[in-house]
């Protein structure tokens, strides 16, 4: 229960981290994806760790931060898409994001599953799961770009 709680204050957090950066840089883009890549950064790192410990304290300690940093997210996924995507496609864009979400909470236990009962650890579905969210950031940081304005014959 403790991680989610510490998880529901990164999530309201997102936004206002994300304005704050926002208001220092003057870029709305930069300002998202800052977020984005530091928080997954940091919550790959946290939940990977998670997985090597041994006792209860620290593992709940290291999901907690990891949960914090993942919820400050949340709120800037929807955001980003509204920056990065025409206005036409973005229930599209927006629908595609939740298939990729629903997507991996299918598939996230049975790999999860398949790890803990070939190993009899749960270790290596931790790191798969740190990895993951490193990817997702390296993502964020080389894949999202400010979209090219183009102008139509008509307007030109």
């Amino acid at each position: 229960m403790i991680p989610w709680i510490v998880g529901f204050v990164g999530l309201a957090l997102g936004g206002y981290i994300s304005d704050k950066i926002f208001k220092l840089t003057g870029r709305l883009l930069l300002s998202r994806k800052i977020v984005l890549v530091v928080c997954l950064l940091m919550a790959a790192i946290c939940v990977g760790l998670a997985g090597t410990v041994s006792s209860v304290v620290p593992a709940v300690l290291l999901m907690s931060v990891s949960i914090f940093f993942l919820y400050v997210t949340g709120a800037i996924y929807w955001a980003i898409i509204q920056d990065v995507v025409h206005k036409s496609r973005v229930g599209g864009a927006s629908g595609f994001i939740h298939l990729i979400g629903s997507v991996s909470g299918i598939v996230g236990p049975i790999v999860t599953g398949y790890i803990v009962q070939s190993t009899g650890k749960f270790d290596s579905a931790f790191v798969l799961a740190g990895t993951i969210a490193a990817l997702g950031a390296l993502l964020v940081l080389f894949v999202i770009k400010t979209p090219r304005v183009t102008m139509k014959a008509s307007q030109a």
